[in-house]
């Protein structure tokens, strides 16, 4: 018969081992339940604290994958204790020391906040989430595309004069409407000699030898995002700029330009902001009968006020390059014109911290002829009806125009079509309704439709 003999020392241990497994299983758990949820919570104060000496303080959140936390420490250290990557130190001093620390993967991470002397100690601590690094790349680009979209009507030497509906109001505006009848976007457009003509009580401007003209537009638009959700934002720019005419077929000036944009999105992204100006010459003229070149380069600086521990928000310089060639003829009543046009517009962000400044460009080529044509309802209004068909081609980099450079290319060729009609008074108000269709550059986006309503309007009228 066999006897088992006890032994207290062995059990004694073991009990030790399940209590230290019990203990760091309920400090897990205990820790996953108080975790802060994420980026939001962190910016509003969850994870500061001050520290007392020989009392650390524990601080437990919840983070995505690559959401960034960063650390200022005032006479405290900062450790990793739990979570994927622990333990780590992370800060560690008696003065003020700043440090980040980037989640690998989703999860709970446990930080320790302990005072290194009997000063008073403190941690401040913000978060920077993935969903607001995408939010802020996109905004930066959206801006940059929305100039690229548009200049002002008067740098073309065949642009038709303003009329002046009323010689107290010379101002002429533009009014785009949405689908709910609200205001999305507001244009106007006023010069010097229209005002003068204007004051002298008629309707047709002299310019003189040089002619001071003022534009500006509000752009209102949303946009959708997966991460998110869906935002608002505007964009507003104003020009001022001068006119000369080098006789009949050649219009030089200097332009200086003051944009600002701004988005808030849905969720938990902040608002972000730019604003920048640029100065420069821009040239129109005609080449040929029916022919005409545009030409315009500018340079500045910009300011990017977004929510990124990668993005400063000084000054850094910018740059404007631009260039189309239209053709117009006369086609049995129908007005053809083809047109080829290439803009590039360069904002450098600078690095928060190294101080290096690193070039982002956005530019893009396109081929688009359109074709139009004016009925005379009366002898007072007009219909014209007008499309437009061609393709484009987007690039980053002035080298991906360089046919020699194969290792940097621009973006595939996508469509692009627009219809539209315009039904108005002549010398006088009129609307405008638009409609087109671009391929899509993305998987997930493989159409981009698009319209809008557009009423003209001479203020006075």
């Amino acid at each position: 018969m066999q006897s088992r003999k006890r032994i207290p020392g062995n059990r004694n241990a073991a009990r030790a081992t399940l209590a230290a497994i019990i203990g760091a299983v309920a400090q897990a758990v205990a820790g996953a339940a108080l975790a802060t949820e994420g980026c939001p919570a962190v910016n509003a104060g969850a994870l500061n604290a001050d520290v007392s000496a020989n009392t650390p303080v524990a601080r437990h959140v919840a983070l995505g994958q690559g959401d960034q936390l960063s650390f200022a420490a005032y006479g405290a250290s900062v450790a990793l204790v739990s979570g994927p990557g622990a333990p780590a130190s992370l800060i560690g001093g008696t003065s003020a020391i700043s440090a980040t620390f980037t989640a690998p993967v989703n999860g709970t991470y446990s930080f320790r906040f302990a005072a290194t002397d009997a000063s008073a100690a403190s941690v401040a601590v913000s978060c920077t989430s993935t969903r607001t690094e995408a939010a802020n790349a996109a905004f930066l680009e959206r801006r940059k595309g929305l100039l690229n979209a548009r200049e002002p009507d008067r740098l073309r030497i065949d642009r038709a004069p303003t009329p002046i509906a009323n010689p107290d109001k010379p101002l002429s505006s533009t009014v785009i409407m949405d689908d709910d009848g609200r205001a999305k976007d507001v244009e106007f457009s006023v010069s010097l000699s229209e005002i003068a003509a204007a004051t002298n009580g008629s309707k047709a401007p002299q310019p003189g030898l040089v002619d001071f003209w003022l534009e500006g537009r509000m752009q209102n638009y949303e946009e959708t995002s997966l991460g998110a959700g869906s935002t608002g934002g505007n964009l507003g720019v104003l020009y001022f700029g001068t006119r000369s005419m080098v006789g009949p077929d050649i219009m030089l000036g200097a332009l200086a330009q003051v944009d600002r944009g701004v988005e808030s999105y849905e969720y938990d992204t902040p608002t972000m902001a730019a604003k920048g100006w640029m100065f420069g010459p821009y040239m129109s003229m005609k080449v040929a009968s029916g022919v005409t070149f545009d030409g315009r380069a500018a340079w500045g600086e910009t300011e990017n006020a977004v929510a990124s521990s990668e993005i400063d928000d000084s000054l850094t310089a910018r740059r404007l390059v631009r260039g189309k060639l239209t053709g117009t003829r006369d086609v049995s009543g129908w007005k053809v014109a083809p047109s080829v046009g290439v803009v590039f517009i360069e904002d450098a962000v600078r690095d928060s911290g190294t101080g290096a400044t690193k070039a982002a460009g956005t530019g893009k080529v396109e081929v688009l002829p359109e074709i139009s044509k004016r009925f005379a309802v009366d002898d007072a209004t007009f219909i014209e009806p007008r499309a437009a068909v061609g393709a484009f081609a987007g690039f980053d980099n002035w080298q991906a125009l360089n046919p020699a450079v194969t290792a940097v290319q621009p973006t595939d060729v996508n469509l692009k079509a627009e219809a539209g009609v315009a039904y108005g008074v002549k010398d006088g108000s009129s609307v405008q309704a638009t409609g087109g269709v671009e391929s899509g550059t993305t998987s997930a986006a493989t159409q981009n439709w698009s319209g809008r309503l557009q009423f003209n309007v001479p203020l006075g009228k």
